[in-house]
């Protein structure tokens, strides 16, 4: 796990002992502060909870501006005990306006904090991936189903896209996909001959 910098407050002196932070971890990929939950706070206490932790990780933050450091903020809280009030603070988390993320590690469950932090901080996983070429029958199929369950966009008569949208798939179905701007100029240049009863306009082939 490549990381940038590692500080611990492990001799520091702790404001609170419900929860506090433990260390911060600055990456390219984000900066990470353990937090640890070490008791079950209630309702009540939750107010409170939620102001440390906000204004912490707001010095912290400024902290890292001030070196430099821009990569998104995350907080990792290490839960001992399980804690419906704090479940709920990591599931809305709308109470400090998308300063950080906040994300709970169940160590009551078996969960690791190691683990949760190599996600953050480990190296992007990736997978092999073979493209798979496009062929000719797969657009006309795909077009196909495409075409049969189009509507009409707003503003565009209904009988006009209708036409074209049958004259698409059967462009399409008889495998002749660049006949479809031919055949619409086609039936254009038939239906205005026929409003003007006479055939001023010829048919011709693009080119």
């Amino acid at each position: 796990m490549e990381s940038l910098l590692n500080i611990s407050f492990a001799d520091c002196e702790l404001q609170r002992s419900d929860i506090y932070p433990v260390s911060v971890h600055c990456h390219s990929a984000c900066n990470l502060v353990i937090w640890k939950a070490n008791s079950k706070p209630d309702d009540s206490e939750m107010g409170e909870a939620k102001k440390y932790v906000a204004r912490l990780m707001d010095r912290l933050a400024d902290l890292m501006h001030d070196y430099q450091k821009f990569a998104p903020l995350v907080a990792l809280i290490d839960m001992k005990e399980n804690s419906a009030p704090l479940l709920q603070l990591m599931g809305d988390q709308d109470w400090h306006r998308g300063r950080f993320v906040l994300q709970a590690v169940r160590s009551f469950d078996g969960k690791s904090v190691e683990e949760a932090k190599n996600r953050w901080l480990g190296a992007l996983s990736s997978s092999e991936y073979t493209p798979r070429r496009i062929t000719a029958e797969d657009f006309s199929s795909t077009l196909s189903e495409a075409v049969a369950r189009a509507k009409a966009p707003r503003g565009v008569e209904p009988q006009l896209f209708t036409r074209f949208a049958d004259i698409l798939k059967a462009s399409v179905d008889a495998g002749e996909n660049n006949s479809v701007a031919e055949s619409w100029q086609n039936e254009l240049v038939m239906d205005i001959n026929d409003l003007l009863g006479k055939p001023v306009l010829e048919v011709t082939t693009l080119g």
